[in-house]
């Protein structure tokens, strides 16, 4: 598919686009990674939808966001700072095809790509949301935190204070 080679064929000038969007999207921590680390990681998201693109499946973008929500839940990123780092190469991506795509195609070529980075975002934030249900935080005890103030009484049904 011409979009395909298009794509791959521009993908450092898009990375390098994507790159120059985190650098004023990107909070602390993330915004502490190197900036090679990024641009090897976009590289790496590239890589992996166009690889689904062209074998027409999206095992590929599936088996890719799993790993990435593994590996940046276990590092500590938040969610929405890892997909920071799609949206912005959705853009660029998207910028790209607006301009550079036959128009006559331009439609199934936006589906088609839009489906294999949806697919991307929505199995990242499933993989990361359930990491993080595996891995709760305990709750805060109230009753130990209020324990001792006088401006928070004690519930009447409270077995102390059936006592």
């Amino acid at each position: 598919m011409p979009v395909i080679k298009a794509l791959e064929a521009r993908s450092h000038e898009l990375v390098d686009e994507a790159l120059g969007l985190l650098d004023h999207r990107l909070n602390p921590p993330y915004k502490q990674v190197d900036r090679d680390v990024l641009r090897r990681r976009l590289h790496q998201t590239m890589s992996t939808v166009t690889t689904a693109l062209t074998e027409r499946t999206p095992l590929p973008v599936i088996d890719y966001a799993r790993e990435v929500a593994r590996r940046c839940f276990n590092a500590g990123f938040l969610l929405e700072e890892v997909q920071t780092h799609f949206n912005a190469l959705e853009e660029t991506v998207w910028k790209f095809m607006v301009k550079e795509v036959d128009a006559a195609h331009l439609p199934e070529n936006l589906a088609m790509v839009a489906s294999v980075i949806g697919t991307i975002k929505d199995e990242l934030g499933r993989s990361y949301v359930e990491l993080a249900a595996h891995h709760r935080a305990p709750a805060i005890n109230t009753h130990k935190l209020f324990d001792g103030t006088q401006s928070v009484p004690r519930h009447p049904m409270s077995a102390k204070a059936a006592r």
